[in-house]
């Protein structure tokens, strides 16, 4: 009888040695993990356009679920971009503009001799910059072009995220340029023209 107690528990403990050997082993084994495979995005256009073409199209109303720009803002220069174009509230944005394009208004008349920047408010949603239920900012930008004002082709918008929850439909973002740090003026009776606006999502 003890050897039969004996035999049992040799075989008890050479299956669990067994087991625990086993799960080690199919634990160091290569398993399959789905992943954002990258090389499989690209740039593609959202939309595009002077900024004539914008105010005429009145993409500030994209329509519901809808990616696209929101509104443009000639804006005051600001010394500190990162901290001023964070503001998630389009009409406090408006209320401090020099002038502005939107779906409801279009107001370009800026004072000569008063340094500016260009902003370019904009959504995204989970399709165009959405990875697993997050929204990415790196996956939107904007590219402004102005000869006028010295803007080379496609020059590559600063992109600052206003607002981003993943519960909610979008990312909000506001993308500026500031003529590296100098803001845009106009002298006297000059005018100037955004000939193209660029919106891109990486999707």
């Amino acid at each position: 009888m003890r050897q039969f107690f004996t035999k049992t528990k040799g075989i008890r403990l050479g299956l669990v040695a067994v087991l625990v050997v086993s799960t080690f082993v199919i634990g160091m084994l290569p398993h399959p993990v789905i992943e954002q495979n990258d090389a499989d995005r690209s740039w593609h256009v959202v939309w595009e356009g002077s900024l004539a073409d914008y105010a005429r199209a009145a993409e500030a109303n994209p329509g519901a679920g809808v990616s696209g720009i929101l509104s443009v803002y000639i804006y005051p220069h600001d010394a500190d971009p990162g901290n001023e174009y964070d503001e998630n509230d389009s009409a406090v944005l408006e209320a401090a503009c020099l002038g502005y394009a939107n779906a409801d208004a279009l107001r370009i008349d800026v004072p000569h001799s008063t340094a500016f920047d260009i902003v370019v408010r904009v959504r995204g949603n989970d399709s165009v910059c959405g990875v697993g239920g997050d929204f990415y900012d790196s996956y939107l930008r904007v590219r402004i072009t102005s000869p006028d004002l010295s803007i080379g082709a496609d020059t590559l918008a600063t992109g600052v995220i206003s607002y981003n929850n993943t519960a909610k439909d979008f990312i909000w973002m506001n993308h500026y340029l500031n003529a590296c740090g100098a803001g845009y003026t106009l002298i006297r009776d000059q005018t100037a023209e955004i000939t193209h606006i660029k919106f891109e999502a990486y999707y």
